[in-house]
């Protein structure tokens, strides 16, 4: 199985960053970390969550949203992410990947651009929206 990549932009209230991330098909939500959240201005909600990331430990995050999030050039307006202090291990981890470590997608931010991930060739596909 290859890794899933896409490259994102982080538009908030301050700044914006530009990203070349990871998609973990087992996450629900988007997450950054804090500090980009920092740099970029998010909107925090109050809401808080657990995480339990690749490494088994627990993290905090509180839900945030973001002013844009455009992936692969798809662009989702007041995206709601997930901000935490990403665990050391888990960046280093992305690093090494020659990906970023302050970025993962989820598949919620995936639903809402209409994209499925192609574990076979790496890479984001478009799918058409439907209705049941």
């Amino acid at each position: 199985m290859t890794l899933v990549i896409a490259k994102v932009k982080l538009k908030g209230t301050k700044n914006e960053y530009i990203s070349t991330a990871l998609v973990d098909t087992g996450a629900r939500m988007s997450l950054i970390d804090k500090s980009i959240a920092d740099r970029i201005g998010v909107e925090l909600t109050g809401r808080e969550i657990d995480f339990v990331s690749v490494s088994g430990h627990v993290v905090r995050a509180s839900e945030a949203v973001v002013r844009e999030l455009e992936i692969e050039r798809e662009l989702l307006k007041y995206e709601a992410v997930a901000v935490a202090e990403i665990p050391e291990a888990v960046k280093e981890t992305l690093t090494r990947s020659e990906l970023d470590g302050r970025v993962i997608v989820g598949l919620l931010t995936l639903e809402r651009a209409n994209m499925l991930p192609d574990t076979a060739t790496g890479t984001l596909k478009r799918v058409g929206s439907f209705i049941l």
